[in-house]
């Protein structure tokens, strides 16, 4: 009798686990692969698969993969991001597959590379000057961009449009995994909802807090009745602090801290309406998640969450049109439940199952084909 034959071998990196939407979707991208390969996770440090299956609504364990973490050598985080991708380039030639779970690392080898936001490069990201440059060639090297051998995988059409005339292969397509877009039955009853704003997610200065902030205040001198809630972690302790200052004595504005699990979506049942203003969001999984608990979110015309929230009445393109848009959403109630059950109708397509099934195809597609030769990376920081 021959021996059972052996699981692939599959490397996935991700440098620090945050508690955000890269994090979920690295968390389901392992729920995808764990059946069919042999996992191995290399990382920098904060993987804690309880803490993120109450982010993502994932059922990992430990004894699905191997943690690697390289334990970090200086305070210096260019310095060891650097590190960290040297790392990869000699560990990856021993695996099957190589994943990069968030932007694009260097393998020198064909790799799938999952993008996330428009920061994978910084082009698009708007990082062009000489320090961005230099931080650029220690980081990564001379280039950047992926092989085109490579697979990458944009999270939305947006991404894949801004990312493809820096990608010399095929840029794919799919939907991130939104947990709540899986959960069936009932959602709580319109009426019994607060009449309330909520902003959902990371804190930080791309999100546009301040201007969310703006928005309901002016809602609020036309007649808007809500308030505003604002739920998610600390972002720079510079940009925390101006939006302390806006928030101080403001008794129509709540700061709750980040929410997982059941305090989530008790938190997403309770509200009406939510608020998105970053004008660079690739996706948006906390707007998808609001629409799919029943919530009506209001978000910035051309950006990827164009592809959850169609509706008119939902986009806006400066903070007078929001405010606009929320008083008379408020004024609405048929309007309301239209568009309730319409963005909550919308968002079955991003259910986990479907993610999970088209990142094991794509797995399966990129391991099929054939590889083109390319040279050796190096770190040489000599000019191109």
């Amino acid at each position: 009798m021959s021996a059972p034959s052996k699981k692939p071998r599959a490397v996935l990196a991700h440098g620090i686990w945050g508690r955000g939407g890269a994090e979920a979707v690295a968390a389901w991208t392992l729920v995808a692969l764990r059946e069919r390969f042999d996992l191995t996770l290399v990382t920098r440090g904060s993987f804690d698969c309880e803490a993120l299956n109450a982010l993502a609504g994932t059922d990992l364990s430990p004894s699905d993969l191997r943690v690697l973490t390289l334990p970090a050598r200086s305070r210096i985080g260019t310095i060891e991001a650097a590190r960290f991708n040297r790392a990869l380039a000699t560990l990856g030639r021993a695996y099957d597959l190589r994943v990069s779970l968030s932007g694009v690392r260097r393998w020198n080898a064909p790799a799938l590379h999952l993008l996330s936001a428009r920061d994978w490069h910084p082009a698009l990201a708007g990082q062009t000057g000489p320090r961005a440059k230099i931080l650029r060639r220690v980081i990564d090297g001379p280039a950047l961009g992926p092989r085109p051998d490579d697979t990458v995988i944009a999270n939305s059409r947006w991404l894949a449009a801004a990312s493809a005339p820096l990608c010399p292969g095929r840029v794919r397509v799919i939907s991130p995994p939104v947990a709540l877009a899986a959960v069936p039955g009932p959602i709580r009853d319109w009426a019994t909802r607060r009449e309330d704003v909520l902003i959902f997610g990371r804190i930080a200065p791309e999100k546009r807090i301040e201007r969310a902030i703006a928005i309901v205040a002016h809602a609020r001198a036309q007649g808007f009745r809500g308030r505003l809630v604002i739920a998610g972690p600390d972002g720079p302790p510079d940009y925390m602090a101006r939006i302390r200052a806006l928030i101080a004595g403001q008794n129509w504005i709540e700061r709750l801290p980040p929410q997982s699990g059941a305090a989530k979506t008790a938190l997403l049942g309770l509200l009406r309406y939510g608020l998105n203003c970053c004008e660079v969001e690739a996706f948006g999984i906390a707007t998808a998640e609001m629409a799919a608990s029943g919530m009506i979110p209001l978000v910035p015309r051309g950006t990827g969450q164009d592809e959850i929230v169609s509706a008119p009445d939902c986009r806006f393109s400066d903070e007078a049109e929001a405010a606009r848009r929320l008083l008379a959403l408020s004024r609405d109630a048929g309007l309301q439940s239209r568009l309730s059950a319409a963005l909550r109708a919308n968002v079955t397509r991003f259910a986990p199952a479907r993610f999970t099934a088209a990142l094991a195809t794509a797995a399966a597609d990129h391991l099929s084909a054939d590889p083109t030769p390319q040279p050796e990376f190096s770190h040489d920081l000599s000019p191109a």
